[in-house]
């Protein structure tokens, strides 16, 4: 045990010269919205809007010139408001209206992997990959206003937290601005219980500053 500990001291040691950290902070806010159809019987038929907002952070410490030991962490808040009114029926018949809904949805993601560059730190452009193990967590609630017979009230329904052994791959591109800072774009997939068809599922793209020291 002791001859695996000194060998793995003096693997890091070794590479003293090329030692270095790379931080990485992204942070995502975006809109999107959808308008009702408007009709003579209903003028103002509201809109489905949904916003998202994230940061991710990735350190990175190079213990070789182009290989690092990799730390992230990303969390994404999407809030799905709709005030598009739905008219329905309850199991005995009774008619009533869906005035609003409002779902949230939480993704954290944790992950420790490894990222090999496919340049030098002092390159212009700096292409990296990484893979590695990441705990995916899900959680949120969903939230309605109701109008029955004039009569309004509320549910809201907190969903279950669900937690995921996953993988994950990363691909991004560091574009030097001076000696210590950079601006980072990548893509990132995570894979919930390292299911590969599930990758196209969950792709984030992120852009941000990175610092090396």
């Amino acid at each position: 045990m002791k001859k695996i500990l000194f060998l793995f001291l003096a693997l890091i040691f070794s590479s003293s010269a090329f030692s270095y950290v790379d931080l990485n902070l992204s942070y995502t806010y975006s809109i999107s919205k959808v308008d009702g159809v408007e009709t003579d019987l209903n003028p103002d038929p509201g809109a489905a809007r949904t916003t998202t907002v994230g940061y991710v952070l990735n350190w990175a410490w190079f213990m070789w010139e182009y290989t690092a030991l990799e730390l992230n962490y990303s969390q994404t808040t999407q809030t799905l408001l709709d005030d598009r009114e739905v008219n329905i029926e309850d199991a005995e018949g009774n008619p009533f209206t869906i005035i609003e809904q409002e779902n949230t949805v939480i993704t954290q993601v944790s992950g420790v992997g490894i990222r090999q560059a496919f340049a030098g730190r002092k390159s212009r452009i700096v292409p990296t990959l990484a893979i590695g193990y990441a705990k995916y967590t899900t959680s949120g609630t969903k939230r309605y206003k109701f109008d029955s017979n004039g009569t309004k009230f509320e549910f809201e329904e907190e969903q279950d937290k669900e937690i995921f052994s996953s993988s994950y791959a990363s691909f991004s591109l560091r574009f030097k601005i001076s000696q210590l800072m950079g601006l980072t774009v990548a893509a990132k997939t995570v894979m919930p219980d390292f299911d590969t068809s599930a990758a196209e599922n969950n792709m984030t793209y992120s852009a941000g500053l990175s610092w090396m020291f």
